[in-house]
């Protein structure tokens, strides 16, 4: 069954004993993963169903309109036709974060807001329903990594009745914190990574690539493996804005010059560079070796082979890392970039996670530290529901076998339906759109409606 506009209303009736009071007989309805392009048949579709079911509240879990994009007007107007009695609130998915240019995110913000669209980026509010409270969770991306949960929770009460919306069920995932560096986004979607590139931090993530740490002294960087089959060979951590400009700039020249010759540190003294050279075997774990490369800056790379799997979240406890040791100040800002390429030039072997032993943010606050989890494991125990989309399902199923992929760190574990997580109950919806491939095969799209017992 190949479906282009094949929609399934799911009617899921949930009993959650802690959300009897607040949204007895209430009709919740979820949609996720929209990827609105332009304002055409299937969106006015979308408009007509979700009416036709005269919802209480729409709950929208990401990725409203398409990636890599520069338009999202035919996203207004479907939204601003869809109606709700209490309001419709939403969070962002991985596609809002790929706007181009980067000022578009803000500015859809202000869209969403001017009709009324309710966005909870890592927030949270407080809703009146039937005369008792209900607390409505909503985090940012946890896919590209921009969810921040314990922010999102903060002022909600323990025990209180909690639904979190987030875009991927990544957000159940028990992962550690870490600075995200990719390079082919740093050119959108052009291949300039089978050569030696530079780059601080992926254009789709939520931070600068700057850290600060806690004391003078040493400390431990660890890169650990995101997208199998990269290769890099050296890492500087970077207190001159001098230094940063020249690679901003591309002026790759001076710097490799500067980095070779034996005088760098006489005039940048601060500077911390980490080379594989220096990488000693016993502090490389799983598949990362060293082997002996004329193109790098020192005669030798790491390499992250052969390729295996994407690593779509970093983990408190990895195998596939090394670690090395540096000297930096405290509370003084080191911009980081690392000179990487990828395996045959392929965007699915391109970026590494970073994590440090003793780092803070321009506030003191704990960031990237090593084994670090990302939020607070007793928090999320108060959420007594978690929608979440961003899998389609699969969008390509084969019977017996199920979804060929999820593009999440969960798998198909939590590949679509109702899950069961201790005390807290967990749907994943498949969507109402497409990506990449404009059809779904013995997966169709689905807008899900909740009534509460």
């Amino acid at each position: 069954m190949v479906t282009f506009q094949n929609v399934r209303i799911e009617k899921i009736q949930l009993d959650i004993q802690k959300l009897r009071g607040s949204i007895s007989g209430s009709r919740i309805l979820q949609l996720s993963d929209l990827h609105i392009a332009r304002f055409g048949n299937r969106e006015a579709r979308l408009v007509s169903l979700v009416n036709r079911e005269d919802p209480d509240i729409i709950f929208i879990t990401g990725d409203l309109v398409n990636s890599y994009q520069d338009d999202f007007s035919a996203c207004i107007q479907t939204l601003k036709s869809i109606k709700a009695r209490h309001g419709i609130y939403a969070v962002f998915g991985n596609a809002e974060h790929t706007f181009k240019p980067i000022h578009l995110v803000n500015d859809f913000r202000n869209a969403l807001t001017d009709i009324n669209v309710t966005l909870l980026n890592n927030s949270n509010t407080e809703l009146r329903l039937n005369g008792d409270r209900l607390y409505l969770v909503g985090v940012d991306d946890p896919f590209f990594l921009f969810d921040k949960f314990d922010e999102a929770i903060q002022g909600v009460p323990q025990g209180a009745p909690t639904v979190l919306l987030a875009h991927s069920p990544d957000i159940v995932f028990p992962r550690s914190d870490a600075l995200v560096i990719n390079l082919l986004d740093s050119e959108l979607k052009r291949d300039r990574s089978r050569s030696w590139g530079w780059e601080d931090s992926t254009v789709f993530g939520p931070e600068n690539g700057d850290v600060y740490f806690k004391e003078d002294g040493a400390h431990t960087i660890r890169v650990q493996s995101r997208q199998d089959g990269v290769s890099l060979d050296t890492i500087i951590l970077n207190p001159y804005e001098e230094i940063d400009q020249m690679l901003e700039t591309k002026d790759f020249k001076q710097v490799h010059e500067l980095l070779t010759s034996g005088e760098i540190l006489d005039k940048y003294p601060d500077l911390a560079v980490i080379s594989a050279h220096n990488i000693e075997k016993q502090n490389m774990f799983g598949k990362w070796k060293r082997e002996r490369d004329r193109s790098s800056l020192f005669n030798y790379r790491l390499d992250d082979l052969p390729p295996e799997k994407w690593h779509m979240q970093p983990l408190v406890d990895p195998k596939d890392y090394f670690e090395a040791e540096f000297h930096a100040k405290e509370n003084v800002r080191y911009h980081v970039w690392i000179r990487l390429k990828a395996h045959k030039g392929s965007p699915f072997n391109d970026s590494v996670y970073l994590q440090f032993s003793d780092s803070v943010d321009k506030n003191g606050k704990e960031r990237y530290r090593i084994n670090k989890p990302a939020y607070s494991k007793e928090r999320m125990k108060d959420v007594d529901l978690i929608l979440t989309g961003h899998t389609h399902g699969g969008q390509i199923r084969l019977p017996i076998y199920g979804p060929l992929a999820t593009m999440t760190a969960v798998g198909r574990k939590y590949a679509s339906g109702l899950y069961e997580l201790g005390r807290s109950m967990l749907y994943v919806s498949r969507g109402y759109g497409t990506s990449v491939i404009p059809f779904r095969l013995f997966c169709p799209s689905e807008i899900t409606v909740f009534t509460f017992l």
